[in-house]
């Protein structure tokens, strides 16, 4: 996947738009990073979640850290691959989308370049 096409936010949330209202979301390396080897993530399924709340947690050997919503949103579809195979979030967070989501409000964003300089 081109990294260069991906939006991110500053709660490590990178956001992938795939048609009109629709968005994979996953992790930021830098996230990956500081959380160390994930092993679990659970979602908030079939529950419209707020902007700033908590869509989820997600779960390292070291600590658990809540996933933050970029806006409004609707889970419509988890990646059960990945749950099936979390090393892929170790590997290539870039590249491993936890869900796709149902867009319910605008939500703000950098580019990729923005956010490097951002977390440094």
């Amino acid at each position: 996947m081109n990294k260069d096409k991906l939006l991110l936010t500053k709660d490590h949330i990178w956001i992938k738009p795939i048609e009109d209202k629709i968005i994979q979301v996953g992790i930021s390396d830098y996230a990956q990073d500081l959380l160390g080897d994930i092993v679990f993530i659970e979602l908030k399924e079939n529950q419209i979640i707020s902007t700033g709340d908590p869509f989820g947690v997600i779960e390292s050997v070291k600590t658990a850290s809540d996933l933050v919503s970029p806006c409004d949103l609707k889970i419509k579809r988890v990646n059960s691959e990945l749950m099936d195979n979390l090393t892929d979030v170790n590997d290539r967070p870039y590249e491993a989308w936890i869900c796709e989501v149902e867009v319910l409000s605008s939500y703000e964003s950098m580019s990729i370049d923005e956010y490097e300089k951002l977390v440094g």
